[in-house]
């Protein structure tokens, strides 16, 4: 991974079972088949991509439908354990990276991050460089899970309604518990500042008082300082064009043009009419 281009190739098959882990929890069969492959790629790589490989999938949990992240860290720590049988160690696996380690585990997010905005642990990461690109990520993450929240909210009931492309009642609680507490506020933060066109303020308080129920004091939701990174994100969030309002269309009125006849215009009508009809007269006479 000593070159732009070995650490290029090692990032595509990085992603690739990345995208795999989600549909390791389908069936005893995937569950194999996805535990041997990545045991296979561990088999037949360097250490060093092997490292990088494992804290990304523990960093960013990809996870199928219906499977919880308790599910997820059970087979991990199944995948963990192979490691240790191929003769790894806790300290190679937890050592801090080295700069092409860092190199490769920065580009698997510039190129995977955009391709799957449900990672949400991804809002938590110090494993990743920060970055004006980290950032922009990160707020399309946030602007995603907002977007789902609006979609399932159900005012009636004050609760979250499945839906295809919203999120359910127990995902959400489940990713409010994956996040930093300082994420989970950040996430009250950017929808508090959101036009009230788009975020319900039904939802608004239902997102506090969903954070609040996760132990974190109310009051700190308020006053606590965020961090540079967080700010940024914050106005990327607000700033989206999908929460803007939309304008009124005003109706541009245009001057009307004035019924009033220049006498100059009639005039000269007139004499160009009595100029052709002099010519048509002296063409006859000719004749």
């Amino acid at each position: 991974m000593d070159t732009r281009k070995k650490r290029s190739l090692l990032v595509e098959k990085l992603g690739r079972l990345h995208t795999s882990m989600s549909s390791f929890n389908r069936s005893d069969e995937s569950y194999d088949q996805c535990l041997k492959r990545l045991t296979i790629f561990a088999e037949n790589s360097e250490a060093e991509s092997v490292k990088v490989l494992y804290r990304i999938l523990y960093a960013l949990p990809n996870l199928g439908k219906d499977t919880k992240r308790d599910t997820y860290f059970s087979f991990l720590e199944n995948f963990y354990s192979a490691l240790m049988e191929l003769g790894f160690s806790a300290d190679d696996l937890d050592a801090d990276l080295t700069p092409n380690e860092q190199e490769v585990a920065n580009l698997f997010v510039d190129e995977n991050i955009g391709k799957n905005l449900k990672l949400v642990e991804y809002l938590n990461s110090s494993f990743f460089t920060e970055s004006q690109k980290t950032s922009l990520g990160k707020s399309r993450i946030l602007i995603d899970f907002i977007k789902r929240c609006k979609t399932s909210y159900n005012l009636d009931t004050d609760q979250l309604d499945y839906d295809d492309f919203g999120i359910s009642q127990e995902e959400f609680e489940a990713a409010l518990k994956s996040l930093e507490e300082s994420k989970r506020i950040l996430l009250y933060r950017a929808a508090r500042g959101i036009d009230e066109e788009y975020m319900n303020r039904g939802l608004l308080s239902f997102i506090r008082s969903s954070i609040v129920n996760s132990e974190i004091d109310d009051s700190e939701i308020d006053s606590r300082v965020m961090s540079d990174e967080e700010k940024v994100i914050e106005k990327l969030v607000t700033g989206d064009k999908l929460f803007q309002p939309i304008p009124n269309q005003q109706t541009v009125s245009r001057p009307s043009r004035s019924v009033e006849t220049s006498f100059e215009g009639i005039f000269w009508a007139f004499a160009l009419l009595a100029f052709a009809v002099a010519i048509m007269l002296l063409i006859n006479n000719t004749k």
